[in-house]
């Protein structure tokens, strides 16, 4: 799509990827900016110099991570732009800048604040940290919610998209295949861990290195506890798993 530019932000890393995709949807008389990232000098000037002066209508946000938020105020004040995120926009609302309509779909899970927004006429969809480029998203529990987060994937997954503009990453041109795979992935997720659990008790950080032990390394384990306490607290409020004395134990048991 010829008038979405993507700006890389400085901020490769473990939890980053490459860096974070600032989104530019270029239309004149005026252009939408999405997820301007981490506070950075060299970064505000990128996206500045990729709007080429356009006027901006609007800069989105998809959550309030610290590699997605901070650079928003600075890039509203130099551009004369509003700021617009979640409690402001609700699920349903058509954000409007210049020919753009952009829908606002509310898809909680990675954060309770997390926002996509639907581009309709030419079905893309800018996912923030619902749906990756590469790999899987971590679910940031106890503000992330598993169960929200299965029920986003399906509520993308019904605006049947083309693309999809992530938050890091490049763009997924096959988009019921990743949706469809990302819940199939935590799906098994869940089973592995309470497979773990009727194996035997244990906390979880236990159950982080007996679950990702093998997967992650070190620098990457703190996410994967959040992402299974995630799936924890899912599989509590489902009736399978109780926290007792010694941990996670299988309820009822196996």
């Amino acid at each position: 799509m010829a008038r979405v530019k993507r700006v890389l932000a400085p901020n490769p890393g473990p939890y980053t990827g490459p860096g974070t995709n600032t989104w530019l949807i270029v239309e004149p008389p005026a252009a939408v900016v999405i997820d301007p990232g981490p506070d950075s000098d060299s970064h505000l000037e990128a996206v500045l110099a990729a709007l080429g002066g356009l006027p901006v209508g609007v800069v989105l946000v998809t959550h309030s991570h610290p590699d997605h938020l901070p650079l928003a105020s600075r890039l509203a004040e130099r551009t004369g732009a509003r700021v617009a995120a979640h409690p402001e926009l609700a699920d349903g609302d058509i954000v409007r800048a210049g020919k753009l309509s952009l829908e606002v779909v509310h898809t909680p899970g990675h954060a309770h604040d997390h926002l996509c927004f639907a581009l309709r006429e030419d079905g893309a969809v800018f996912t923030g940290d619902l749906v990756l480029g590469q790999g899987s998203t971590m679910v940031t529990y106890p503000d992330g919610d598993m169960a929200a987060y299965l029920a986003s994937l399906d509520r993308l997954a019904a605006l049947s998209p083309r693309i999809l503009f992530p938050g890091h990453w490049d763009p997924v041109r096959e988009p019921a295949a990743r949706i469809a795979e990302y819940k199939a992935h935590r799906l098994d997720r869940e089973r592995q861990i309470l497979e773990e659990v009727r194996r035997g008790p244990g906390t979880a950080e236990e159950l982080t290195r007996r679950v990702y032990g093998g997967e992650v390394g070190e620098e990457l384990l703190p996410a994967a506890e959040m992402t299974l306490r995630a799936h924890l607290a899912k599989l509590v409020a489902d009736g399978m798993v109780t926290e007792g004395p010694e941990g996670f134990v299988a309820d009822p048991p196996p």
